[in-house]
């Protein structure tokens, strides 16, 4: 494959507005990225902006989330390189205004700061000032006006230099809508053709010369609600956020690089890679981040299974808790094209899931992954954890397997904690597996019992690993149940003694049996397997006098089911009281959901995809009922709400913080 190229360059002299093509060589400077790039914008009189010469928010300005009209203005910049650029604005009403940019802001070289916070207005009486007045709305705290920013560019980001939009991942979410996706929704300086689709996040940590500049990426860039909205006609007509969230697992579309070395590029030119393939930096990122990963090994784990061991470029899932799981995301499947797989294990800056063999993705993952290709991935993810001691020295929570270096030598558990009871069916396995290797590691007094459930024994995945753990621990003990196993016999390395096998599905009766010798009042219990299995050990146990709260679950989830669906309409007539700390909105059938009724009197609380999708919107729930007008797509934590989905059913309120 081609080195990428860059296939057009834009930048946009005021944020929010639209942009304008480069005909040119453009000249990229350390910590400002192309000259003249979101140097102004308009305050929208809402927020007070103390300020301006400094970054500020995108809610002190208009911008394309909120005002979905400005698209419309036209925003030609003559001598766009110079020290003066000429820049002519057009209202959508076709009346024109143009002033020189940087001749009324002071003394200083374009986009330098300057003491005076009003030699920061540019034009405010001219012909631009009063073409805004005329055609936007004043706030409470004046009219708009054009302001300059000081040294960097009012990017949504204070060091996103530059954005990236790779055109093969537009053409991949234009097949996933079924519509056409112009790329100028995404307002990217750097438009990258000759790259496979999300081949952009392999970008990431990395070094190239493009041109005469050296650039280094650094992140993803994560989707708002400003996609949504045509870039010609300013109207939301397409959701790109639950495009996203559901059918590639992530709300993330092109990268952020920041300039190293200055230099001049223009379209056409290559991208150099300076590393020889391998990462420069360390990326420093956050779960929901998609990157790059690398698959380091890969080997069998039973007749159907088999265990990927992936480097991550940001080391966050090797220190996931046991019981979280990571993303991974198929460039070349169709949408939707990523699945959840439970961490299994985990070592320094790498993680293990452990695959079977069902279904499209994971099928394609037993195909084509082989050691040494990159795989991109996202996490860790989940809140159905197992909280235990960590190490003194690693300070991660999960153990390497049984026989490698440090397994065989736990550190003390500072805590008294409570008896364990892991329940799980096929490769519901993993997260008991990722505890028991905590528990080990931790040097867990605790008492642990185990039951598992598989079809045969050919299909058991990782069965020594929960017997050599449970044998590493002072009290614990392991059930197996192979449901259609009677005439089977066992695989090597994974036959089971016949002490610890039971032929046939669990009865309520082997269930209690876990739970026989151990106070069922001061017990956690973890379970994972399919919806039915687990809806049965709950009722059991909860029986049995295990209180609810205890009896934690993780439920297999596909998402096959992520499709976006038009919200049912309320069960509830309503009026209901909406309250947040001394903030308070009234929701009725017809104000939509609970987040559109907070935003109906002037709440800007954060949002995404609005189709429960990302979980941007969470909020907890101190009080009240609601229900979902639709079903999320990833669901809430407990006691949490996606309040761009639902609707109250009575008196609701929320906690204060997101």
């Amino acid at each position: 494959m081609s080195e990428p190229r860059i296939a057009s360059i834009v930048r946009y002299p005021v944020k929010g507005l639209p942009g304008v093509v480069a005909g040119g060589a453009v000249a990229l400077e350390p910590g400002r990225g192309l000259r003249w790039d979101r140097s102004h914008a308009i305050e929208n009189g809402r927020v007070r902006i103390e300020a301006p010469a400094a970054w500020n928010s995108r809610e002190g300005y208009f911008h394309v989330a909120r005002h979905e009209e400005i698209v419309r203005f036209g925003v030609v910049l003559d001598d766009a390189e110079g020290d003066a650029p000429t820049l002519t604005l057009t209202a959508p009403d076709g009346r024109s205004a143009s002033g020189a940019l940087g001749e009324a802001v002071g003394d200083g070289a374009p986009g330098e700061a300057t003491d005076k916070t009003s030699d920061h207005a540019t034009d405010e009486d001219g012909a631009i000032g009063a073409l805004l007045r005329d055609t936007l709305p004043a706030g409470a705290f004046g009219s708009p006006r054009l302001i300059r920013s000081g040294a960097t560019g009012l990017w949504d980001w204070p060091e996103a230099h530059l954005s990236f939009i790779n055109l093969a991942t537009v053409r991949a979410l234009e097949e996933a809508a079924g519509a056409p996706v112009d790329p100028r929704r995404f307002r990217g300086n750097m438009l990258l053709g000759d790259l496979p689709a999300w081949g952009e996040l392999g970008l990431l940590g990395r070094r190239f010369r493009i041109g005469g500049a050296v650039l280094e990426f650094f992140q993803p860039t994560d989707r708002c609600r400003a996609t949504t909205i045509d870039p010609v006609a300013g109207v939301s007509d397409l959701n790109v956020p639950g495009l996203l969230a559901s059918r590639f697992g992530h709300m993330y579309c092109g990268v952020y690089a920041r300039v190293v070395s200055a230099g001049a590029v223009r379209a056409g030119d290559r991208l150099e890679a300076l590393d020889g393939g391998t990462r420069s930096t360390r990326v420093d990122g956050e779960p929901g981040w998609p990157r790059t990963g690398r698959i380091v090994s890969r080997e069998p784990a039973g007749a159907r299974s088999e265990s990927f061991w992936i480097e991550d470029p940001t080391g966050l899932v090797g220190a996931a808790l046991p019981g979280q799981h990571l993303r991974v995301h198929l460039a070349d499947e169709a949408a939707p094209s990523w699945r959840s797989y439970t961490i299994s294990a985990t070592s320094p800056g790498r993680a293990r899931i452990t695959v079977r063999r069902d279904g499209r993705i994971s099928s394609a993952l037993h195909d084509r992954a082989v050691v040494g290709s990159g795989l991109v991935l996202s996490g860790p993810f989940g809140d159905v954890t197992l909280d235990v001691a960590r190490t003194a020295d690693s300070g991660t929570a999960t153990a390497p397997r049984p026989g490698t270096p440090g397994a065989d030598t736990p550190a003390p558990d500072s805590r008294g904690e409570r008896d364990l009871v892991l329940v799980s069916a096929g490769s519901g396995i993993t997260p008991t597996v990722a505890m028991l290797h905590a528990l080990v590691v931790a040097g867990s007094r605790r008492r642990v019992r185990v039951l598992h459930v598989e079809r045969t024994a050919a299909d058991l995945a990782l069965w020594d690993e929960v017997t050599g753990a449970c044998a590493a621990l002072p009290d614990a003990g392991a059930a197996l149940h192979l449901s259609r196993a009677a005439e089977s016999s066992p695989t090597s390395g994974s036959a089971p003694s016949p002490a610890d096998t039971r032929i046939g599905r669990p009865t309520a009766e082997d269930v209690l049996a876990t739970i026989a010798d151990i106070d069922p009042s001061s017990v956690d219990v973890f379970v994972c397997g399919p919806a039915l299995f687990t809806a049965e050990v709950r009722l059991t146990l909860e029986g049995a006098g295990v209180p609810a709260e205890n009896v934690r679950a993780e439920v297999f989830y596909s998402p096959t089911a992520a499709e976006l669906a038009e919200p049912r309409d309320p069960s509830s007539a309503g009026p209901h009281r909406i309250r947040v700390g001394t903030a308070e909105a009234r929701w009725r059938p017809a104000s939509g959901s609970i987040l559109d009724a907070v935003e109906g009197v002037g709440q800007d609380w954060p949002s995404g995809c609005r189709v429960g999708a990302c979980g941007t919107c969470v909020r907890r729930l101190v009080s009240g009922s609601i229900e979902y007008l639709v079903d999320p797509i990833v669901p809430p934590p407990a006691g949490s709400v996606l309040v761009c989905c639902s609707a109250p059913t009575s008196d609701v309120e929320f906690a204060a913080e997101v």
